[in-house]
This record gives structure tokens, sequence and C-alpha cells, in this order.
């Protein structure tokens, strides 16, 4: 569940990791931009503080790939 407020994106889950119940959220920053972030962080103490594990850096498609797509530019995550 989540929302756009302006120009980010918040986005939260429940989930769980080795049988314990987390909190995730996902970001989406920088959209108006040519080269929007995402981000994925979870929480084990129910959104107090959150850990980013994985991010990925977007750029614009070049002309012919498809109007308005986005690649992934770069990214990083943990297992």
């Amino acid at each position: 569940m989540g929302r756009f407020e302006g120009e980010v994106g918040t986005f939260y889950a429940d989930d769980c990791v080795k049988g314990r119940p987390v909190k995730t959220r996902f970001l989406w920053l920088d959209t108006h931009t040519a080269s929007p972030r995402w981000e994925q962080a979870m929480s084990a103490d129910g959104g107090e503080s959150w850990e980013t594990n994985w991010t990925m850096d977007f750029k614009r498609a070049e002309a012919g790939a498809g109007a308005g797509e986005f690649v992934v530019a770069s990214g990083t995550g943990a297992a």
C-alpha cells in the first residue's frame, strides 16, 4: 500500500524473513528526472528504523528503445 506525494512514491508491505515478521518500504525518488531511483528497506521494529538493502538507479532508454521507458543503470542488493 502507498502512494505518490509530490515526486516521491512511498509504498509499504508486511513480509517475513527467517520466520520473523518485518515491514518493507519501497521508495521511488527523483521521479521528475531522467534518472529516478528505487529503494527497498526493511524494518524489524515495526517501522521505527529502516535498513536499506536494495537500490536501483534508472536512466531513460535511448531513442528507439521505447518512448518513456527506463533501463536499470545500476543497482545494489543484499541477500
